[in-house]
């Protein structure tokens, strides 16, 4: 029995609340971007829109990642992740908004797997465990059994 007293559990919610808002919102911008090379030129400023709403989820993603390593006993490398993408969009927003597309559209695609990624590292915590515990057991490779290697 642990002395301990429970850790929180809104916290992760909160976070992985926000990494959905923010892979979804990744998923969005190809499709606004797309839409307005097509023709469909009200879509740029949807597109503009949409990234601002997306740095701001990541934002919140940062907040919510903190709250999950110092209140909820998660691994603090997600408060790491998330503030690199908010360093990465906030790049993102002034390339695009300078047109300066040979760096935009890469990048874009960068911030896409990125937030992509995060979403489904979030949603592969275990509330309560202990962050190395956790670490080691996603890098745990199966081992073969001793009459294989023989």
């Amino acid at each position: 029995m642990s002395l301990q007293p429970a850790r929180p559990r809104w916290p992760l919610v909160t976070l992985r609340v926000t990494a959905v808002l923010v892979a979804l919102l990744a998923l969005a911008q190809p499709f606004l971007a797309g839409g307005f090379l097509q023709g469909i030129y009200p879509l740029l400023d949807a597109h503009m829109m949409a990234a601002m709403i997306l740095s701001t989820g990541v934002l919140l993603s940062v907040i919510a990642a903190l709250l999950v390593w110092r209140l909820g006993g998660g691994p603090s490398v997600i408060a790491l992740r998330y503030t690199i993408l908010f360093v990465l969009c906030v790049a993102q927003i002034s390339l695009g908004f300078s047109r300066v597309l040979i760096l935009h559209i890469p990048l874009g695609v960068g911030v896409f797997v990125m937030a992509e990624k995060f979403a489904t590292d979030v949603f592969r915590l275990k509330p309560g465990a202990e962050p190395a515990a956790a670490a080691a057991t996603e890098s745990a490779e199966p081992t073969e059994p001793a009459e294989a290697r023989a």
